[in-house]
């Protein structure tokens, strides 16, 4: 068996190991952006009340909760078009949207958190039959074109149930 296919089947294992993990810190970084989107909201809502008056909501501020996907956003916006809406009911949906996000953020966090360990855990669990099919090699051992197939494929199925509990949605 040439050591290219060989390179080929590990690097192929690395990135279905590596899937996961990178899930992983898409959410965490998700998190961070809609945790300081919810900060701008509050902050909004505190200028509304402070100045009693409907302020324009910032272009930005809509860009940015289109790029994050907020689902509340529709509503918002609508709220946004109103030719003269009341400051007292902008600011308090600015401020309910952000308290939405807050916890939609502090539910998420909690269950990267309590999965971070099993992540781990299934990583180093995923890497062991390379890690044996890799020492097989070393040692002179043929391991079979099948076998590293039904490796592969068993790593795919192991890899996507652990990426599956590392997208965690609320």
């Amino acid at each position: 068996m040439s050591s290219d296919y060989v390179a080929l089947v590990y690097a192929v294992l690395a990135a279905l190991v590596a899937v996961p993990w990178l899930a992983a810190m898409h959410a965490r970084r998700r998190s961070r952006e809609c945790s300081a989107f919810a900060s701008r909201l509050d902050e909004f809502a505190a200028a509304v009340r402070r100045e009693r008056r409907a302020l324009a909501i910032e272009d930005s501020l809509m860009e940015a909760a289109a790029e994050l996907g907020i689902p509340e956003r529709p509503s918002f916006e609508y709220l946004r078009e109103l030719t003269q809406p009341e400051p007292e009911l902008l600011a308090d949906s600015a401020q309910r949207l952000a308290l939405r996000l807050k916890r939609r953020v502090a539910f998420t966090r909690k269950m990267l958190a309590r999965t971070a360990s099993g992540r781990r855990r299934a990583a180093l669990a995923a890497t062991a039959p390379a890690f044996l099919m890799l020492c097989m090699q070393a040692a002179g051992v043929a391991v079979p074109l099948p076998a590293q197939v039904v490796l592969v494929v068993l790593e795919a199925a192991g890899c996507w149930l652990v990426w599956r509990l590392a997208r965690v949605g609320v």
